[in-house]
């Protein structure tokens, strides 16, 4: 008698866990089933007792602290903004020795900030900032445009996180 006991055993298990499954597995069914959608006979499906919610729209905030500026740049179609403490260096004789620069920004000491530079393709970036992870890289257009944190600055990651391209660059 116990041997046909501890034989059966094993069966009358596997059809409890397999009648317990069966029933879970219905009951999550049947709380996504109000959802289902029928096929109208013109076509296109619709869903099933559903009724409108009001769903409020996110007012856009800025993600630039205040008392920052904010630097412009129509030609690559971006802008960028800093603290009123640091200048922006677009001249000539700034970006002296960056043949593809755009704009410094210098917030005083012995190098710039952040650097950002234009690039025609991948590869000329690429070729300049092998391994660095104090750039980042953005697209506009055609033109790749690179941010580099010289100094690995905080402050000047919080500058990188406002910028924002604003049209297609030329």
């Amino acid at each position: 008698m116990k041997k046909g006991f501890v034989q059966a055993l094993p069966i009358v298990l596997l059809i409890i866990v397999s009648v317990a499954f069966a029933y879970y597995y219905g009951s999550q069914q049947n709380k996504t089933s109000y959802l289902k959608t029928t096929q109208n006979q013109d076509g296109p499906e619709i869903a099933a007792s559903t009724t409108p919610t009001f769903v409020p729209t996110p007012v856009p905030t800025s993600n630039i602290p205040s008392g920052w500026k904010t630097y412009s740049n129509k030609r690559y179609g971006f802008e960028i903004s800093f603290p009123s403490e640091y200048k922006a260096l677009d001249d000539a004789n700034s970006l002296y020795g960056y043949p593809n620069g755009i704009v410094l920004i210098y917030g005083g000491g012995q190098s710039y900030d952040l650097v950002i530079e234009h690039w025609s393709n991948q590869s000329e970036y690429e070729n300049k900032y092998r391994n660095q992870s104090n750039i980042t890289i953005k697209k506009i257009g055609d033109t790749y445009i690179s941010l580099l944190n010289t100094n690995f600055e905080v402050e000047v990651d919080e500058m990188v996180k406002t910028f924002k391209i604003t049209g297609s660059g030329e």
